[in-house]
């Protein structure tokens, strides 16, 4: 393992100019992923939504982004010309987009600048969006080793186990890291495509992962 790049943080979505849906992830875990691998002599580029990264810039290249947009332009970008052996996709990516906002009689709202705050109701019609961890082997035709991760609330461990098999399997990924929100600060399952299964500390999934990918 040479190079790798490692997605963190969270997706915004516009409503408009000043406006946005997000969710509630900061990269925290992408960031520390990253710090490691650094520690260990790997180049590494970190793509996230986190500013606070002045510590970092001395040792490893940071790409910042916001939108979804963004963010899958720039997987899109660094797959494509990079040289990349290992990918760790740990962006919370949002599942939905807003395409339009309406007003209370479902009529399209203007929200090409910021939209009035005299509306008494408004709705926002929200679609999905391109699941970017799918494109990376289908479109993007990355060949190295991917991680990706998995977070769902309020199902047991071995829910939660069968659901990281599959969505693994489904985006090709070598590995998988899955949690539930009720306790994704204390622990991580990691699960291989070789059908390896380990709970580790939050605190040690760097190092887990690290070994893992070696």
């Amino acid at each position: 393992m040479k190079s790798v790049l490692v997605s963190a943080g969270s997706t915004a979505s516009p409503i408009d100019q000043v406006r946005e849906i997000s969710n509630i992830f900061r990269g925290r875990t992408g960031a520390a992923i990253a710090e490691y691998f650094i520690s260990k002599s790997v180049d590494c580029t970190l793509v996230t939504s986190a500013r606070a990264t002045d510590y970092f810039k001395r040792r490893l290249r940071i790409v910042i982004f916001r939108t979804f947009d963004e963010l899958k332009d720039i997987m899109e970008r660094e797959i494509r010309n990079g040289c990349y052996d290992t990918i760790i996709h740990s962006a919370a990516v949002s599942d939905y987009g807003v395409s339009r906002v309406l007003d209370q009689d479902f009529n399209p709202v203007d929200s090409s600048a910021k939209v009035s705050s005299s509306h008494p109701r408004l709705y926002l019609e929200l679609e999905p969006t391109v699941k970017i961890v799918d494109q990376i082997r289908e479109t993007w035709k990355f060949n190295g080793k991917l991680v990706k991760f998995k977070l769902q609330v309020g199902i047991s461990d071995i829910e939660l186990v069968d659901i990281a098999i599959k969505s693994m399997a489904a985006s090709k990924a070598d590995f998988i890291v899955a949690n539930c929100l009720e306790w994704c600060r204390e622990r991580a399952y990691i699960i291989g495509a070789d059908g390896s299964l380990a709970n580790v500390s939050r605190n040690d999934l760097p190092l887990e992962l690290f070994r893992r990918l070696q």
